[in-house]
């Protein structure tokens, strides 16, 4: 208490010269006589404000202040000004005391962030039109029919034959094998596709449906053929009064899918069907060539 009026005198000295109080972050203090204390208010003890200023430590009574707000040019001057603060001392004990700045209100919208358009979506995947290479490369090892062409192998029982015009007969099989009697076949054929391929297409049964009478799928299940997704199909109809059985088996490898069609009419169904089952699920792509499709 006996040190406030000297330091009270030497403040309002060197105000009078003019050469003010500066400090980094500093609150203007007001008096009840006017006076005005500029410096960092860094606690509150005994009823006295601490004032750290440019040339020391200051004790400022709080009954003798008016109020406290930031000093002139240290606030942003972007900023609107900030009015008086009446004093608030703590309730006891010497804890640092820092003016709190009452929040502006603004009427400006609050911004919003724009928002990402969405990616566009993947171009649909379709049949392209690809044309059969003029030459097919194929050969028989023991029970084994292999297709350098387009890379696969599949199981030949004895006594059946390679239909060499297949292709060419049909405009687009790439493989036809035959019982002697004709009344068993199995052939294979494939599609390219512009993008990932879709196995419920089915161009081959479409074909199929158009040339049996009484047409009628009997079975379809989702499997794996050689490490790839497939679809197999089971189904009947009727040509020329005659009963037919066949199974479809579609493998999606690439952007292309392969279709494995095997077909009989022989008065022994149950065996040819079983005969039929051991080719389609011998079927295999060869590890050590590509397919001519997926080489566009």
């Amino acid at each position: 208490m006996k040190y406030l009026p000297n330091t009270i005198t030497v403040l309002m000295f060197l105000m009078g010269l003019g050469i003010g109080v500066l400090a980094g972050k500093a609150e203007e203090i007001t008096l009840e006589n006017g006076t005005k204390v500029t410096g960092a208010i860094v606690g509150f003890e005994n009823g006295m404000f601490k004032v750290e200023t440019e040339f020391g430590f200051a004790l400022v009574r709080k009954d003798k202040v008016k109020s406290i707000s930031f000093a002139p040019g240290e606030a942003n001057r972007a900023d609107p000004p900030k009015a008086a603060l009446p004093v608030q001392p703590p309730k006891g004990g010497s804890e640092p005391l820092t003016p709190t700045p009452r929040p502006v209100e603004s009427s400006a919208p609050a911004a919003t962030s724009a928002k990402t358009p969405p990616p566009p979506p993947p171009p649909v995947s379709r049949p392209l039109d690809e044309p059969l290479p003029e030459k097919i490369e194929a050969h028989v090892e023991g029970n084994n029919y292999i297709n350098e062409t387009f890379a696969f192998t599949l199981y030949k029982p004895p006594g059946w034959k390679v239909h060499e015009d297949a292709a060419r007969e049909t405009g687009h099989a790439i493989a036809a094998i035959g019982a002697a009697d004709e009344h068993t076949i199995l052939f294979v054929d494939r599609q390219a596709w512009s993008g990932e391929p879709n196995l419920k297409s089915d161009a081959t049964e479409a074909r199929i449906r158009t040339t049996y009478q009484n047409y009628r799928k009997t079975s379809e299940t989702s499997t794996v053929v050689a490490g790839q997704p497939a679809v197999r199909k089971e189904f009947e109809g009727e040509l020329d009064g005659a009963l037919w059985r066949g199974i479809a088996l579609r493998i999606a490898k690439g952007h292309t899918v392969f279709g494995v069609i095997g077909l009989t009419s022989s008065e022994t169904l149950e065996f040819h069907q079983a005969i039929l089952n051991k080719i389609i699920n011998s079927f295999e792509f060869l590890p050590s060539a590509k397919p001519a499709a997926e080489t566009r």
